[in-house]
């Protein structure tokens, strides 16, 4: 059984989207809807490791030790401090369109691992892993369409006020 795979293919989606959610919050800290944003989207996809939790267990799913706990104090400092001094020039506009950019792709990618694991889950018909991972689907599909709408929202601004 290849469910083993499915899980850690979500568990590595899900933690690589939270690390990059909580550095472009940071980064775009002037930015104050992302910055809560980002970090409320961080702690959903904790949120989504933690009730995946039992499943990659009894699967047999690596079991992953790095953190993806807030930023350290330094570092979280040394961030907001860049970000307040690139503030909203048209520099730090092109640099936050490309990190949204990316963190789309990020969520899509998590969002298809859930899609995937969804299915398996039909498959082997594990009633418990199937309610979790399409409840954790719906909420990565809305992850999803917030960051599409902010990319509607920020690109005219950014690249016709320029």
């Amino acid at each position: 059984m290849k469910l083993d795979k499915a899980i850690d293919d979500v568990q590595d989606a899900e933690r690589d989207l939270a690390k990059q959610l909580r550095a472009v919050s940071e980064r775009h800290a002037a930015e104050h809807d992302l910055y809560h944003m980002g970090h409320t989207l961080a702690r959903q996809c904790v949120e989504h490791l933690e009730r995946l939790a039992p499943f990659a267990e009894r699967y047999g799913a690596s079991k992953h030790a790095d953190s993806v706990g807030e930023s350290p104090g330094l570092l979280r400092t040394v961030r907001r401090k860049s970000a307040e001094l690139l503030g909203r020039s048209a520099t730090s506009g092109m640099l936050l369109l490309a990190d949204l950019r990316s963190l789309y792709l990020s969520t899509q990618e998590a969002e298809i691992a859930w899609v995937i694991l969804v299915q398996a889950a039909k498959a082997v018909r594990d009633r418990d892993l199937l309610q979790a991972a399409s409840s954790c689907h719906r909420e990565a599909e809305i992850r999803g369409k917030w960051l599409r709408t902010r990319i509607k929202e920020a690109s005219p601004q950014i690249l016709a006020a320029g």
